[in-house]
């Protein structure tokens, strides 16, 4: 139950300038001393007397203290008061002999003034025109974070996403969330529809706003494809809009319509009987037509037959010391003879060979050979295996956040060869961008895992062209030597057979692989606590920190990304004893083991980067990320791109390799337990992979083989092109 508290501001201990926590002394009628008081309170400076609203806590290290959840300005009535007040420090500035002639000015209204007509300041004598400005700059900024603070909690907003809408729109924060609260689901990133519902339902804005319902479906096709699709039928996505938004499905037509007419939405003929019209976000539209047709341009290309290209492959291979398998070979002979080809084959088959060796054969210099992959992680194990520089596919492109993509057709890559690896991560958008930046005179090779999970954006090209047919493709299945006796490999082809990895018998000598049998998320947790802190390095010398990695299915549950984040970060990298807790000011705790989930290019960090957090400047918001032996420093701004990572999800994993990984296999996790899935998980260990959960869990990933159903047409849209009926994007 919330209560409220009065009293003065005696001094203020430490306040984080971007989350405005703050603990601070308030001398309270009837307290023996200052009261400790901490909360989120915007603008609190010492001097004000304020009213409280929060509730009195026993905090195990400092003791009783008062948690404030909001605060109001109190204004004294006495002259002494007011000087007091406005000497206070609130106002950059206003010291105790100008609150003097402030308050000699304007008497009991000095207050008023300065909240309300601060340029009236212009009136006291002595105060110049540039002092009055600065004046008035410094208190509607304090006064403006103050009161949209304010304003968004009072709606319910927590204090994270407030502060991010404070930051996006500053001074007009209040204006937009009143007048276009559904602008926020499409420009603050964490803020979705039914958190933008929430806030306009707050507002008072009717169920049936045409505003609301072209947020509503506009919002099912972002869901949509946050989910890999591309599209949505027509039918579908009103049924699905009609649930969300609990209106008549009547009124839906014409909430489309106009996003039509905003050209946000694109309609398209449907691909499939019982459907006139499918729907999608414009941008996957032009996506989805462009790669199609830049892929039939690359395919129709004719290169010149080489008599030659057989003994040249193989005189590769052997100033390689390689020995090709015919499939191989053969692989290699495909991506020289064709505009674009495919190589996909599982984990010890082969397919970085098949890299080194095109690379020899290829004839092409190198500078005008380009390799990429979708990942930093990626690309740099690319650069290892190879020799050669390698690139994310961002960088290739030369991505810029102001200006975009650099490479397209107007200024296309110097390249005659182009090697995409681990192209199964590609989603639609990324591809089309890639496929605008390649001449037409080129190859492109794709090099990729088809049963790994289809990539976490939009579409899936890879599969999309495998299932097209139009595209030739060289598949491996052969595993060669360097995975010849490894159990994580055996058992990874075994689960993409279908056949469920056993658990490992007790007293097993060691091996690369083991499945541990626990039944329940609480057991499972703790075996997995277990493992990495103690057993893993007692056993095989891993670091628990920076070889050992979590893999799990889901963000949520016991078991989930979150928890288990939780419970490492607890046992590996506790808060240290006698000092403020970082992870309660910046989210992070020197020590913590950290993950990149946006490319920054500027600072040269990238999606799925792991690293440690060096140090932390609480004050300051700042926090220092050692990465590959180098710091990266990230602001109040870049922090929102980090995560814990002593667990990640199976998604996030892929493009990455580590040391050992440990994965949860349990029903508990029902709804994600899919072949690709635990196959995925098992082929990122490189050293040791340790399963922890149950048999009947893991016969259920096994027999849940079936692709991934997504609404997606490249396949169709290439064959449209190839077949002349569609020739313009």
């Amino acid at each position: 139950m919330s209560i409220s508290l009065e009293g003065t501001v005696e001094h203020i201990r430490f306040h984080n300038d971007e989350t405005f926590w703050t603990v601070a002394g308030v001398r309270v009628a009837g307290e023996p001393g200052a009261v400790p008081v901490v909360g989120s309170l915007p603008g609190i400076q010492a001097g004000m007397s304020v009213r409280m609203s929060g509730r009195w806590e026993a905090n195990p290290r400092y003791g009783r203290q008062f948690k404030a959840e909001t605060y109001t300005e109190l204004v004294p009535a006495t002259r002494q008061g007011l000087v007091g007040y406005l000497a206070s420090g609130f106002i950059t500035g206003i010291g105790p002999k100008m609150a003097e002639r402030i308050v000699d000015h304007f008497g009991t209204d000095a207050v008023d003034v300065v909240m309300r007509a601060p340029s009236r300041l212009a009136e006291v004598p002595g105060l110049g025109k540039k002092r009055v400005q600065a004046l008035v700059e410094s208190f509607k900024e304090r006064r403006g974070a103050q009161e949209a603070l304010v304003f968004l909690f009072g709606l319910g907003i927590p204090r994270g996403l407030a502060m991010r809408i404070y930051r996006k729109y500053r001074d007009d924060a209040v204006m937009v969330v009143r007048q276009r609260p559904y602008q926020l689901a499409e420009e603050v990133y964490g803020i979705g529809f039914h958190k933008a519902d929430q806030v306009a339902r707050g507002l008072s804005i009717a169920q049936d706003d045409p505003g609301r319902l072209r947020a509503g479906i506009f919002h099912c096709l972002r869901e949509a494809r946050d989910e890999g699709h591309c599209f949505l039928p027509r039918e579908l996505l009103l049924d699905q809009a009609t649930a969300l938004l609990g209106v008549g499905r009547e009124l839906l037509p014409d909430a489309l319509s106009a996003l039509v007419y905003d050209g946000k939405v694109t309609l398209s003929a449907a691909p499939f009987a019982g459907e006139d019209e499918v729907a999608y976000l414009t941008p996957l539209y032009h996506a989805e037509l462009r790669a199609a047709a830049h892929l039939a341009a690359l395919l129709a290309t004719v290169h010149p037959r080489d008599e030659d290209l057989a003994a040249r492959v193989l005189s590769a291979a052997e100033l390689l010391g390689i020995a090709l398998a015919p499939g191989q070979e053969a692989a290699v002979r495909a991506a020289l003879d064709n505009g674009v080809t495919i190589v996909t084959g599982g984990p010890g088959t082969g397919k970085t060979t098949i890299i080194r060796t095109l690379l020899e054969a290829a004839g092409v210099p190198k500078q005008r050979v380009a390799l990429a992959a979708p990942t930093g992680r990626a690309a740099k194990r690319m650069s290892e295996a190879t020799g050669e520089p390698a690139y994310t596919i961002h960088r290739l492109l030369e991505y810029s956040q102001e200006l975009g993509f650099q490479r397209d057709e107007s200024n296309p890559l110097e390249a005659d060869l182009v090697i995409i690896d681990e192209a199964s991560m590609v989603d639609l958008p990324l591809f089309a961008s890639l496929l605008r930046a390649v001449p037409a005179t080129a190859r492109v090779v794709l090099v990729g895992d088809q049963d790994q999970l289809p990539p976490v954006g939009p579409g899936s090209p890879l599969m999309d062209l495998i299932a097209c047919g139009r595209v030739p493709v060289a598949r491996l299945s052969e595993i060669f030597r360097q995975g010849a006796g490894s159990a994580i490999i055996e058992n990874a082809h075994a689960v993409n057979r279908g056949e469920p990895p056993l658990p490992t018998p007790a007293g097993t000598p060691l091996q690369d692989f083991y499945f541990v049998r626990r039944d329940e998320p609480e057991a499972i947790a703790q075996t997995i606590e277990e493992l990495v802190t103690r057993r893993i390095p007692e056993r095989f010398g891993f670091d628990p920190v920076r070889d050992v990695q979590v893999l799990s299915p889901m963000r949520t549950g016991q078991i989930g990304v979150e928890r288990l984040n939780e419970r490492l970060q607890a046992i590996l990298n506790p808060p240290r004893e006698g000092e403020p807790d970082t992870a309660e000011l910046v989210g992070f705790r020197v020590g913590d083991k950290v993950m990149q989930t946006q490319n920054d290019y500027d600072r040269g960090v990238f999606n799925g980067d792991i690293g440690v957090v060096s140090h932390v400047d609480a004050k300051k918001g700042v926090i220092g990320v050692a990465i590959d032996d180098r710091e990266v420093l990230c602001d109040r701004e870049q922090r929102d791109a980090l995560v814990l990572a002593y667990a990640i999800t199976v998604h996030k994993s892929q493009g990455s390799e580590y040391p050992a990984v440990v994965m949860p296999v349990s029903t508990h996790h029902f709804k994600m337990l899919r072949r690709n899935l635990l196959y995925t998980g098992i082929t990122r260990g490189k050293r040791l992979v340790v399963l922890v959960g149950t048999e009947r869990a893991a016969r259920i990933a096994v027999g849940n083989g079936g692709t991934e159903i997504r609404f997606t047409m490249l396949d169709r849209r290439l064959q449209q092109v190839l077949d002349g009926e569609l020739f313009s994007a």
